[in-house]
């Protein structure tokens, strides 16, 4: 990771100018070095609260965005899968490309602050609590992210100290900086996040570094554009192309049903699928997201796009109710 990130937007005419690019804020999260090492100074970065608001905003007036997808040791982002189950999906947004960010972990506190002292320990959750910015729990859950992507670490040298789920990583070292309360002592808590947030905040330094589980730990991003048609800005296009992410709803009104029926009418090699619970008042009745990919890559962009848009109305003649949520 880079020790330096771009400026958010400014008022300066020429940053204005440019298209804006939203991701999960505040400054200094992965999401944050995830987009600037794919669109540099192409765009203008615009901070968001949650992954759904990066979602959500997608507009005109901000086009693009970038959103956790999955984490190497943690697995499927849910809330992004959530996401995906809208009617919007598909339509208003669009997934365009992906990127990939290895994910350094550390653990950051006030200056002078040693390990014998901390009793709690912040850093991001999947999901933000919508009653508290902060959450205590005292046990490790695979659900969380930077917390859960610790676990490790947490275990053999803070075992007793309270995780205190954020919104971000850098929330979490943005509330280092808070003042004593009577609930909140900064010198007895740390952060897990990434080592860039000691030059965006004074007064924090890193007491360890690389406490993720495991050496590989790698977190992929979708970029998504509002609709299909803007121009993405890439100044680091993506690696991997010719793929495609569609959404497969099976028959409301059946109990059960053949997915071999689905690959066979697909057509085209599958490399992930992913379920979540649908939007229809229907009791277990799940929604299926597949990435599908072209092997060799060697397909013109046209050939690729119309080989997806075809077996997507394989899928509908099937009775198969598809949608197609991007295509890179």
């Amino acid at each position: 990771m880079s020790n330096t990130l771009p400026a958010l937007a400014s008022s300066s005419e020429e940053v204005q100018e440019l298209p804006a690019l939203n991701f999960l804020g505040p400054p200094g999260t992965y999401s944050h070095q995830a987009a600037f090492d794919v669109f540099g100074d192409s765009v203008r970065y615009v901070a968001k609260q949650t992954i759904t608001s990066v979602f959500e905003s997608l507009s005109p007036e901000l086009p693009f965005g970038i959103i956790p997808q999955e984490n190497s040791t943690n697995g499927s982002v849910i809330e992004t899968y959530n996401l995906l189950r809208c009617e919007s999906a598909g339509r208003d947004s669009f997934v365009r490309g992906e990127t990939n960010l290895s994910i350094k972990h550390s653990l950051v506190v006030r200056k002078n602050v040693k390990i014998e002292d901390i009793e709690h320990v912040f850093s991001h959750e999947q999901v933000r609590s919508h009653t508290s910015p902060f959450l205590y729990i005292t046990h490790l859950d695979a659900s969380l992210q930077a917390l859960g992507q610790c676990k490790a670490f947490l275990k053999g040298h803070l075992p007793r100290a309270s995780l205190v789920p954020t919104d971000s990583t850098a929330s979490a070292a943005r509330a280092l900086l808070n003042a004593p309360s009577e609930s909140f002592d900064p010198f007895k808590s740390a952060a897990i996040c990434s080592t860039v947030v000691t030059s965006l905040f004074p007064g924090l330094e890193v007491l360890h570094t690389g406490i993720q589980d495991g050496e590989s730990n790698m977190t992929r991003f979708y970029i998504v554009s509002y609709g299909a048609d803007a121009r993405v800005p890439w100044q680091t296009p993506p690696i991997y192309q010719k793929r495609a992410l569609i959404r497969l709803l099976p028959d409301r009104d059946s109990l059960a049903w053949d997915f071999s029926r689905a690959i066979k009418a697909l057509n085209i090699p599958i490399s992930r699928i992913d379920r979540r619970p649908s939007l229809s008042s229907a009791t277990f009745h799940d929604v299926y997201f597949l990435e599908v990919f072209a092997e060799g890559g060697e397909e013109s962009d046209i050939t690729w796009f119309d080989r997806v848009n075809q077996a997507v109305e394989r899928l509908r003649q099937g009775g198969l109710e598809s949608t197609i949520l991007g295509i890179w």
